[in-house]
């Protein structure tokens, strides 16, 4: 299932670029940008190429990433299945890892190739070996894209178009901490400008759960969007995140909740924060002496306190890595389960009967979590009926439905989503389905072309377009699809398998 948000709307103007804030603050500005979240993307062109060829043994597909004219690419090949696309963008800092984009007509998608720093070799990315070919068309979405760069300019109704940059700085800005600095720029007043270390704890907790708090499950709140949140505003005013009741393991982005397991934030509340131990403006801060105000320590570890207490740990969502463990231990833990047996609210984060509904579609809606639909289904069915315009709690009702081919009640939430919401994917997707299941083609086809408009790289989608105009009489257009869907996924061989028989 097409992961289902409130529908994008035009990014907020980047008020002023970071470089506006370096006469005034000419040595933070300095130091920040050589600090990790300052990298979290660019263009691509200094990587190392160091082991730039690799193998994936499962499906023996040969990858190599390499220079061409100055920027970045890589090529794929088995037998007669080959290409190359090219990297025109990285997303990630390179501390630990790096990740790049790929680009179709503006669509941008996640490459399968990966630089891992500790290991200092490309590999594929994560999640990537599930695929028995170089799988290329995994969205890049807006809200993914908000944590590394700054000022996002996605294609007002679609899924993962966007405007030429993408995004109108790399990295994190001053303004993604700080808020909006156009006044403060004009009148250098300090109330003009959001200064995280003042604000109220929920307030100053939030700038950095922004990015660094995922929990099991994020639910936006009725009307909120992905680029709702502000600096200075309250993260869960715009969303609802939910985490494991149990003990679960460490995520690439599960900082906030890992410290919130902590004795020590347990101890001591809203005085042990993110900015206890980090300057986020690259200063070097003695967490040793910061440990030391609460504990005495009798042990002289040449590592200091975090090499006990702090350990580098695998996380559950990436290979190849290890991340800080915030959470921290006395003693090494087990390795924790990663299922989602129970979900709670964040501490500061209330759920309401609509937020825990749509919290348990989303674990429904995953390929290992389908004995959840009759919870999610419990939940969600008198929410419909009291809510006939919300339109994340009607898809996400019609999607059950139909995979418990229960289609005469999907087609009613489907076309009553669309009806407030035209250009809603997983809406156009389920309802083409349904109607191609029943021979109404033209209608198959009227609603997946809208959907190609939104995301050119629903591969499936495109191959039973063309299978759709095929009854219709229509080869032309079936060829059209057949040919863009193979050249999108080489290696797949329901597009090709097809385009045989079309030519015949």
């Amino acid at each position: 299932m097409w992961k289902l948000l409130p529908w994008l709307i035009a990014a907020k103007a980047l008020a002023a670029p970071s470089s506006a804030c370096a006469p005034c603050h000419r040595a933070i500005y300095d130091r920040y940008r050589l600090t990790p979240m300052a990298r979290t993307s660019g263009v691509s062109s200094g990587e190392d190429l160091a082991r730039a060829a690799f193998t994936h043994a499962a499906t023996g597909f040969r990858y190599r990433v390499y220079r061409d004219r100055g920027a970045l690419a890589f090529e794929f090949a088995k037998g007669e299945t080959r290409g190359s696309r090219a990297l025109p963008w990285f997303i990630g800092s390179g501390a630990t890892a790096r990740s790049y984009l790929l680009s179709d007509d503006g669509y941008l998608f996640e490459a399968p190739v990966a630089w891992y720093s500790a290991s200092r070799k490309w590999d594929l990315a994560p999640a990537y070996d599930r695929y028995a070919y170089p799988f290329l068309t995994r969205a890049a979405l807006p809200a993914c894209l908000n944590c590394h760069a700054t000022g996002v300019n996605p294609a007002v109704g679609t899924h993962n178009r966007y405007t030429d940059p993408p995004f109108a700085e790399a990295g994190i800005g001053c303004e993604r901490c700080h808020g909006p600095a156009e006044r403060h720029i004009a009148s250098a007043l300090a109330r003009d400008i959001v200064n995280p270390r003042k604000l109220a704890a929920d307030r100053r907790d939030s700038v950095c759960a922004q990015c660094h708090l995922s929990g099991e499950v994020r639910v936006m709140r009725a009307g909120a969007s992905w680029n709702t949140y502000r600096p200075g505003d309250r993260l869960s005013d715009s969303v609802a995140i939910f985490v494991r009741g149990a003990n679960p393991g460490m995520t690439v982005t599960s900082h906030a909740e890992k410290l919130q397991q902590s004795a020590c934030k347990q101890a001591v509340g809203d005085r042990l924060w993110c900015g206890t131990c980090h300057d986020p403006h690259g200063a070097r801060v003695s967490i040793d002496t910061t440990c030391a105000g609460c504990h005495a320590c009798k042990a002289k570890q040449q590592s200091g306190c975090t090499g006990c207490h702090m350990p580098k740990s695998p996380v559950t969502d990436a290979q190849h890595v290890v991340y800080t463990d915030h959470s921290i231990p006395r003693r090494p833990r087990a390795a924790a389960s990663t299922s989602a047996n129970d979900i709670v609210p964040f501490p500061g984060f209330s759920g309401s009967p609509r937020d825990l509904a749509l919290a348990w579609a989303v674990i429904a809606s995953r390929p290992d979590r389908a004995a959840d639909r009759p919870r999610a289904l419990a939940l969600l069915d008198p929410l419909a009926r009291g809510n006939p315009d919300d339109v994340e709690i009607l898809v996400y009702l019609a999607e059950i439905y139909r995979n418990a081919e229960r289609p005469e009640e999907a087609i009613p939430l489907y076309q009553r989503a669309l009806v407030v919401d035209p250009s809603q994917l997983t809406a156009l997707v389920g309802l083409g389905g349904i109607h191609m299941e029943r021979g109404q083609f033209a209608e198959a086809i009227r609603l997946w072309e809208d959907a190609l408009t939104r995301d050119s790289g629903l591969v499936l989608v495109r191959t039973n377009l063309a299978m759709a105009y095929l009854q219709t009489g229509d080869k032309q257009s079936a060829e059209r699809h057949l040919l863009k869907a193979a050249a999108m996924a080489p290696g797949l061989t329901a597009p090709l398998d097809l385009l045989k028989k079309v030519r015949r």
